[in-house]
């Protein structure tokens, strides 16, 4: 395997949060991992032997998902065998974080989807008394799934019986889900469903792609209400981004299956009000003819005066990279597409982007491979993205790599990573100047 290189400077002035993992048999999308310990002297990473060795014969999943509440904790979760587990990390002096041994959210074992675009998701209620996690359950027939959920209310100590969140049952694809909770402290879990495809089928009709559902918890996850269909003809495996807007507004992305396979975005707010219409626009204009689904969704944030920035991958006149675009509170374009990802390097292969926006201030990160190392790297705006940064490393790994995320505390910007080599790290962005 090739040498891991060196953490940027940026890294190596961060922090560390490592949490022992043991290795086990995983169903699903997986890579190898072995177990970390803390590195005292520098704040820094290093292998136990043991776990070096068992890295090379086991298989575990990297998919990893990461919020912090409204008291600061970190709060993480993955997939171990057939188990979702969390853990959370108090923060102690702003430099040094350690993660609590893991908690199982589903006593009782189930598969589970663990691939980068499907990873388990966590949130907070806004008084961070309840958490909340969701993943999408694998069934017999492939590309069938249900989403799942469970909450707890004592701290992450345990967790509720996991419940299926939408009322059809029907052995489909019910996958990929997001999860949001509002500041009113409702909970919005959305995902792609092919009960509609599955009557078009019957009744001999053509259906293209998939649908978009949705459904919200206003009892703090107790109980969902009926499920709402957002759109039809949706790519089939692609996550779906999820952002408040100045309004407190849910706002929901995807990438849909427009006339002649088009493979462009669409948006649209996710009311609670069940009485409340749901009313998608269009959102990119790439004009990507693809007859499959990339299985690479888009990643969207909300400036506070109602712009919705967009990152997202395509390919465009030839093209394949990263792009980010904005469109206007009143959902008009604005400006032109920016290949953000382009290194000037024709052999790197950009993608997965994250965003995330902290009043007129935009942080991007993607990942960016170049046949050897995969990178991530992250470019900063400070004017509502007229203006970026140059790109800047934030870490890299020789091996397997999750998609990352951007997280935000209260203002302070953080990359949450997992990596074959390394295990669990999060990363501070802080601190850079827009250009």
């Amino acid at each position: 395997m090739v040498a891991l290189r060196k953490w940027a400077a940026a890294w190596a002035a961060g922090f560390s949060l490592i949490q022992p993992l043991m290795a086990h048999e995983a169903a699903g999308d997986s890579h190898a991992m072995h177990g970390m310990q803390m590195d005292t002297q520098g704040g820094g990473m290093s292998m136990s032997g043991g776990a070096a060795k068992a890295s090379q014969a086991v298989k575990t999943p990297l998919a990893t998902g990461a919020a912090f509440d409204s008291k600061h904790r970190l709060w993480v979760t993955w997939v171990e065998g057939q188990h979702v587990v969390v853990a959370h990390a108090d923060k102690a002096d702003g430099k040094r974080l350690a993660l609590t041994p893991p908690v199982t959210v589903n006593a009782m074992p189930e598969p589970i989807y663990t691939s980068a675009e499907n990873r388990p998701k966590i949130a907070a209620s806004p008084d961070a008394k309840t958490i909340y996690v969701t993943w999408s359950m694998p069934l017999d027939a492939p590309y069938t799934g249900m989403v799942r959920f469970s909450r707890s209310t004592d701290g992450g100590a345990t967790w509720s019986v996991p419940a299926t969140v939408h009322g059809d049952r029907q052995p489909i694809t019910h996958r990929f889900d997001s999860l949001i909770v509002d500041g009113q402290g409702r909970s919005f879990v959305t995902w792609i469903d092919k009960r509609d495809l599955t009557l078009a089928k019957k009744a001999g009709k053509r259906y293209d792609g998939a649908a978009v559902y949705y459904a919200v918890s206003t009892d703090g996850g107790q109980t969902f209400q009926p499920e709402r269909k957002v759109a039809d003809h949706t790519c089939e495996c692609c996550r779906i981004a999820l952002a408040l807007d100045n309004e407190g507004r849910v706002e929901a992305m995807w990438r849909n299956v427009f006339e002649g396979q088009i493979r462009d975005h669409a948006l649209a707010v996710l009311p609670a009000d069940a009485a409340q219409p749901v009313v998608p626009i269009r959102a990119t204009f790439s004009g990507w003819h693809m007859e499959a689904c990339p299985e690479h969704g888009p990643a969207l944030a909300i400036t506070p005066d109602g712009v919705r920035h967009m990152a997202w991958f395509s390919v465009v006149d030839g093209r394949a990279d990263v792009y980010y675009s904005r469109l206007s509170a009143e959902g008009k374009p604005m400006g032109e597409p920016w290949a953000f990802g382009d290194t000037g390097k024709p052999d790197e292969q950009a993608s997965h982007a994250a965003l995330v926006a902290r009043g007129k201030t935009l942080w991007l990160a993607w990942k960016d491979f170049d046949g050897d190392t995969m990178r991530l790297m992250l470019r900063r705006s400070d004017d509502e993205g007229a203006h970026w940064s140059p790109p800047r490393t934030l870490a890299q790994t020789a091996g397997g790599s999750d998609n990352p995320q951007l997280l935000d505390d209260a203002g302070r910007i953080y990359l949450s990573w997992r990596t074959q080599n390394d295990g669990y790290m999060l990363v501070p962005v802080d601190g850079e100047s827009g250009q």
